[in-house]
């Protein structure tokens, strides 16, 4: 079987949901490291269009008014924790020697908003593509770790999107200081 049928194959049972999100990036991982890309060309061009067109798609997707007021009222928590953040994943990177450009991009992913802050920070960067792809899988990887990781460890947060699951997570809730954030 050539790689090319094993990328299709694997393509359409990722996206078929008969997997969960978790194990599909894990196949995708194994896959990646295994094989060459068998369109790799192609594939820069659609995934850039298929990163902006989901930043927009999530933008239609809020409420302009909760974000004000959630912007409002956690201004403060969100600017320190972001900060937080980025500080400690640049030392992070340092520690382990990780080039720079990379690591501010993971750091950004992991502060602000995963692949949608490294898609809008890297061309400021002059992120190579090799630089984001790294940076997009490190991130992706690190929140299919966090998400699950999350649920178990902080029972009492969840988000209104339904019942919950290992993978209900808080996110609806990250911009607003913990005493605001609803209990169950």
């Amino acid at each position: 079987m050539n790689t090319k049928n094993i990328f299709f194959i694997g393509l359409v049972i990722a996206a078929s949901g008969l997997i969960s999100t978790p194990l599909a990036l894990l196949a995708g991982l194994i896959y990646g490291l295994s094989f060459p890309h068998p369109y790799h060309v192609d594939s820069q061009k659609l995934s850039a269009f298929l990163l902006k067109a989901s930043i927009v798609g999530l933008g239609f997707g809020m409420n302009l008014h909760e974000v004000v007021r959630a912007g409002r009222s956690g201004f403060l928590y969100t600017a320190l924790s972001i900060s937080f953040a980025l500080l400690l994943g640049l030392g992070i990177g340092r520690l382990f020697k990780v080039q720079p450009i990379p690591s501010l991009l993971i750091s950004t992913g992991t502060a602000i908003c995963g692949g949608s802050a490294i898609a809008a920070v890297g061309p400021v960067l002059n992120a190579g593509e090799e630089e984001m792809a790294v940076s997009l899988g490190t991130v992706f990887v690190l929140n299919s770790v966090a998400l699950p990781a999350t649920r178990f460890t902080s029972p009492n947060l969840n988000s209104d999107c339904g019942p919950p699951s290992p993978f209900t997570t808080p996110v609806r809730w990250s911009a607003q200081p913990p005493n605001t954030v609803p209990r169950r």
